[in-house]
Formats: C-alpha cells, sequence, structure tokens
C-alpha cells in the first residue's frame, strides 16, 4: 500500500476529496451510487454509500492521470481516469463470468443518487408482495420493506434466500428509483406506483433485466426459514482449513458443545452479513463452550484461489471461528459433499446441533440488517435458541 505522501508525489489526491456521484452503466439504464474519497489513519480511501451502509475501499495506486481502487472481500476493482472533476473508467468483476467489466462515470461534488428530482405523488410507507420475474417459469415472491421520507426511499427486498441489502432512492411524482451497489451486485429497481400497485424493471449486470410487480400486502408473509431446509441424521464431515488441516465434527474441539454450522461462500453479500453477525456472537460467548464452523463453497475449486477469498474476508472482520473449504459454490455441490441436507436452497444456510451433534434446527438464508423488524425478530429467535443449547 502506498503512503498517501508518495501518492501525492504522483498525483495530488486531496483534490478529489469530496463527495461524488458514481454511474454503472447497465443493460440499458446507468445505476447511481454516490462515495466519498476521503483521508482515513493517513491513506485515501474511496467509501461506497448504501442507505445507512459504508463499504470503505482502498485506493491502492495513483498515476498522473489514473486511479486504482480495491473492493474489499469481493474479488473486484475499480480502474479509473482522472479527468479534472469526472472519473471514467471501468468496475471489473473478477468474480462474474462472462462480462466481468462495467462502465463507470464519476461526478465530483453531486450528492443526490438521482438526479431527477422533485416532490412524490405517492406513499410506499410499509410491506408490499412482489413477484420478479413475472410470467415467467423463476417468478419468485419477495417482500418489499420501504421506508419514505418525503422523496427519499431507503428499504430492501426480502426473499427465502437472504435480502437485497440496502437499498436507496427516490420517489418523484410516482416513479419510483432504486439502488445498490456493494462491490459485487449492482442492481437497479425503476417502477411506476398507481395506488397500492406498482410495476417496473429490475436491472443486474450488463445483461439481465425483467419485470416485476408489486401491491401493498401488510400481511404478507415468507416460508418460515426454519422449516425449508432439512437434515436427515446426523452431520458428518471432513474439510481443509485454509492451513490444509483437515477439521472434522469428530475433532476434540467440537465434543459435548453446541455448534452452528454456516454453509457460506466469500462471494456471496448475505453470507458476510451473517459471519459478521455470527463472528460478534462467537466473540461475545465462545468462554461458555460454543463452536462455529463456516464451511465455504468458492467459485473456483482452486484450493489457493479458494483460500485467498476466504482469507479476504476472515481478515476483513476478524473472523475467529474456523472456516474450511467445502467445495465449489452452487447447491448440487453442498448436497454432494454433504449428503444428508435436504431441501437445501440458499447460500447461507445455517445448522444448529446440540451437545450430542444431534440437529435441533435448520435455517435457510439471512434476513440481514437492511431488513430492519426481520432482523430483530431473527436476532430474537437465534439468541432465544443459542441460550437454550449452551444451557
Amino acid at each position: 500500500m502506498l503512503s498517501l505522501i508518495a501518492l501525492h508525489y504522483m498525483y495530488n489526491i486531496t483534490l478529489l476529496f469530496s463527495l461524488w456521484l458514481g454511474q454503472l452503466f447497465l443493460v440499458d439504464q446507468p445505476l447511481p451510487f454516490n462515495f466519498d474519497i476521503t483521508e482515513q489513519n493517513g491513506k485515501p480511501v474511496f467509501i461506497i454509500h448504501n442507505a445507512e451502509e459504508r463499504i470503505v475501499c482502498d485506493i491502492y495506486r495513483v498515476t498522473e492521470d489514473s486511479m486504482f481502487v480495491r473492493v474489499p472481500v469481493f474479488d473486484s476493482e475499480f480502474k479509473l481516469r482522472i479527468e479534472g472533476d469526472r472519473l471514467r473508467g471501468k468496475w471489473v468483476n473478477y468474480g462474474k463470468k462472462g462480462s466481468p467489466e462495467i462502465t463507470f462515470m464519476g461526478y465530483k461534488g453531486v450528492s443526490q443518487r438521482f438526479t431527477d428530482q422533485g416532490q412524490p405523488a405517492a406513499d410506499i410507507n410499509g410491506k408490499w408482495e412482489t413477484w420478479f420475474d413475472v410470467d415467467s417459469p423463476d417468478s419468485s415472491i419477495a417482500i418489499g420493506v420501504f421506508n419514505q421520507d418525503n422523496n427519499h426511499v431507503t428499504g430492501t427486498y426480502l426473499t427465502e434466500t437472504g435480502d437485497h441489502r440496502f437499498l436507496e432512492g427516490s420517489l418523484v411524482g410516482r416513479t419510483l428509483k432504486m439502488s445498490v451497489f456493494d462491490g459485487t451486485h449492482a442492481w437497479l429497481y425503476v417502477a411506476e406506483v398507481k395506488g397500492d400497485s406498482m410495476n417496473g424493471m429490475y436491472y443486474s449486470g450488463t445483461t439481465y433485466k425483467a419485470p416485476f410487480h408489486a401491491k401493498r400486502n401488510p400481511l404478507v408473509k415468507l416460508r418460515d426459514p426454519n422449516t425449508i431446509t432439512s437434515v436427515n441424521g446426523k452431520l458428518d464431515f471432513s474439510f481443509p482449513d485454509l492451513d490444509s488441516n483437515i477439521v472434522s465434527l469428530h475433532d476434540a474441539r467440537f465434543k459435548n458443545k453446541p455448534v452452528i454450522i454456516q454453509i457460506m461462500g466469500s462471494w456471496c453479500p448475505n453470507c458476510m452479513d451473517e459471519t459478521i453477525f455470527l463472528n460478534e456472537f462467537y466473540k461475545a460467548r465462545k468462554e461458555e463452550g460454543v463452536e462455529v464452523i463456516g464451511l465455504a463453497f468458492e467459485r473456483s475449486g482452486e484450493f489457493s484461489k479458494a483460500k485467498t477469498s476466504v482469507s479476504r474476508l476472515i481478515k476483513k472482520y476478524d473472523v475467529q471461528y474456523p472456516v474450511l473449504i467445502a467445495g465449489i459454490s452452487g447447491k448440487d455441490n453442498v448436497l454432494k459433499q454433504i449428503p444428508q441436507i435436504k431441501d437445501f436452497i440458499s447460500f447461507p444456510t445455517s445448522i444448529y446441533l446440540d451437545r450430542k451433534g444431534n440437529v435441533v434446527k435448520v435455517h435457510a438464508g439471512f434476513a440481514g440488517p437492511a431488513t430492519g423488524e426481520e432482523y430483530e425478530k431473527f436476532k430474537k429467535d437465534f439468541n432465544k435458541t443459542m441460550d437454550k443449547l449452551i444451557r
């Protein structure tokens, strides 16, 4: 990492210190997000905004006319050209096959996420029953949860596999626009609101767009995440840790202890949210005789590449429980590696074991902090389960 002094030698980066508007150019719509270029601990940083979330990225190289930004955890970066009060270049997502590059533009001093600001002509506060990929065999239900303050809107979509994380946007007239960029996902939602219904398009990356429909429904519910996936019998697995040591559930470390098995991947934002939560729990209560094991299913089947990806996550969040390299990402691979699991639908999925190794609960997906009320409900249920298992 170059020092700030060295960066100054090549380019006076303080000239870029400001709030910016970034745009990623998707299928046929620009996805906007705000970011800061500033200094932290003597180093320049690029901080992505999504509602209350802040993602601090390293500016690891600056030349006379270029800047390179590495996104934490996920295998992606920005390659940018400095053009006065503008930045022009690419966001490169190395973890994505096919079309990993998206064109990027940045505008200094612009604070509005969507620039077509005006007064709202609707109120979308509350829960919305939402169907993505309408009229498609892949159609799926989600719950839109929105908080509106005048024309500013935040919220997320909760699904049975997780949530769409921290969305932010605006409602101008009857047009709703929301977006999120978290370093691996670039998602945009554009809809027209008519009374208690809305119709719109959902965009992801440079190749995907699909229609969605929503209706206001304060009583909408998804299936209970504790009833979707199950385990037949007792779990039995052995996988290597990051030092290639084979770790098994039969090891003395886990004997006569309640254990949480986290099926996850370093490429998965909901898994990242769950990892942060489980790590805080583990640090607070590991002395009470409880263990957590992460089973990472990575996009590369090459151990060294999988190790590099998982190591970024562990380093970023100081993960203190063991994370094992379990295989390649994909539902079929999970079932192949852990055949006791039935009806697996989601990364992440957590399996709770009592002190005798019996499965007491399997929780599919993760309702993260962006879901508000659902996150609080999850935490209450989680603490109740773990208090009982630890006692």
